[in-house]
């Protein structure tokens, strides 16, 4: 009789995620909580490189996200699209996929230099992101994305991921995300 309970209950949780929040004034960049720096040198031993970290301004704490995007040389990843980023996974296991149905909205706050991809990572589509990019500038501005602008199954996302995909530096901060 409890397990007829109990795991009802626990699938209706992974099956039907709730929209989410991050405010990194409560909150630090952990594995744990989600956020990771993530590189086509992790993933591929490319020539790319991320850092994640909480830094402080003022009294505002964001998620800082900088590196660099750099041709990947060696074969046989040539071909491979370089990329650096913080990446965010729904589930905690990496790619597993969750449901986000009930948001509309994907909103947040970014300061920073230059050009910055904002992905979205689905099932059905594996380890291929479906992106937007940004010109990021030296003030906080809002963004705001309607998620169908993505192009995605919203009942079967994987992950978020704030970066870039072309080869250059990467220096922004980001904070107030939320998926709604």
């Amino acid at each position: 009789m409890f397990k007829q309970l109990i795991l009802p209950l626990f699938a209706l949780t992974l099956s039907a995620a709730q929209p989410t929040t991050w405010n990194f004034e409560r909150e630090t960049p952990t594995l744990e909580q989600g956020w990771v720096a993530v590189s086509d040198h992790e993933v591929i031993l490319g020539s790319s490189y991320a850092a994640v970290t909480a830094e402080t301004e003022g009294t505002n704490t964001a998620l800082r996200v900088s590196g660099s995007v750099q041709s990947n040389t060696r074969d046989p990843f040539k071909t491979i699209a370089p990329f650096a980023g913080a990446v965010h996974y729904f589930s905690a296991t990496p790619f597993r996929a969750v449901d986000l149905s009930q948001a509309r909205t994907l909103s947040f706050r970014l300061k920073g230099h230059g050009s910055v991809d904002v992905a979205l990572f689905q099932k059905a589509t594996g380890t291929v992101p479906h992106t937007q990019t940004i010109q990021a500038g030296s003030d906080w501005k809002d963004y705001s994305f309607d998620l169908a602008s993505f192009g995605v199954d919203t009942t079967q996302l994987t992950a978020l991921a704030i970066g870039r995909n072309s080869i250059g530096g990467l220096d922004v901060m980001v904070d107030d995300i939320r998926i709604q």
